[in-house]
């Protein structure tokens, strides 16, 4: 009887490792959910970062449209007519620069154009394309509906 005892015992089988196998069902679900939880936070910082944009691009875009209506006025005595579209205020525009003038914003809206015998002005109704609200303070700077007013070459409605 010269066997060992521990020879005799049966070996578990090596296809036998329940807990080496794999990820279970919880652990996918818990994975999936905090992705979704990261995804949906990002998302909502994206938006508000793409319309930040929007809004700067917006801006910027006035000014230009503030700059040539200056030109035509230096060159014409007097600001475009009152009432035209932007489609008309851009081809009017267009003749005192070597390029086309922009006059939509951002968010593809037309800008709205007024003037007097000594003032004009220039509106984005923002991301709504809606006229008003209209009083852009720091609270409200991030609410990207709001207008935006240039006038007489400075911002009398903006966000800093």
């Amino acid at each position: 009887m010269g066997k060992d005892r521990a020879s005799l015992v049966p070996h578990a089988r090596s296809d036998d490792h329940r807990g080496e196998q794999g990820f279970t069902l919880i652990e996918l679900l818990i994975t999936v959910a905090v992705i979704g939880i990261i995804a949906a936070i990002a998302v909502v910082n994206l938006q508000s970062a793409l319309d930040k944009s929007r809004q700067r691009k917006t801006m910027a875009t006035m000014r230009n449209v503030g700059t040539a209506i200056e030109a035509y006025s230096n060159d014409h005595s007097a600001f475009p007519r009152n009432g035209i579209s932007a489609a008309e205020l851009s081809a009017a525009l267009s003749d005192q620069v070597y390029k086309r003038v922009e006059t939509t914003d951002a968010w593809g809206n037309d800008l709205a154009y007024t003037s007097g015998s000594d003032h004009y002005t220039v509106e984005s109704y923002g991301r709504d394309g809606a006229d008003g609200p209209q009083n852009i303070t720091r609270a409200t700077a991030r609410e990207f509906d709001y207008d935006i007013v240039f006038a007489d070459g400075g911002f009398l409605n903006a966000p800093d």
